[in-house]
């Protein structure tokens, strides 16, 4: 029978599942009702710059992701 959840068995894969669950986390209610004010960044909200934030955020750890586990399928 097939395990319905994986864990990583590195450490590389530990550091990537918390830094994606940390920025996922500062995407949720607690965190955004922090940074909702009407302050200007750069000309837009602080609203939206930490969404920028987040995303990007979200790409670089799923590419860093990604390179590990090609690594790993070439090993």
């Amino acid at each position: 029978m097939r395990r319905l959840i994986v864990l990583p068995t590195s450490r590389a894969g530990w550091v990537l599942l918390i830094a994606f669950v940390a920025l996922v986390m500062a995407g949720t209610w607690p965190i955004i009702g922090l940074v909702n004010r009407a302050t200007l960044v750069l000309g837009l909200p602080l609203m939206v710059v930490w969404s920028y934030l987040v995303i990007f955020s979200c790409v670089v750890v799923m590419l860093i992701g990604n390179r590990i586990v090609e690594r790993d399928d070439h090993e």
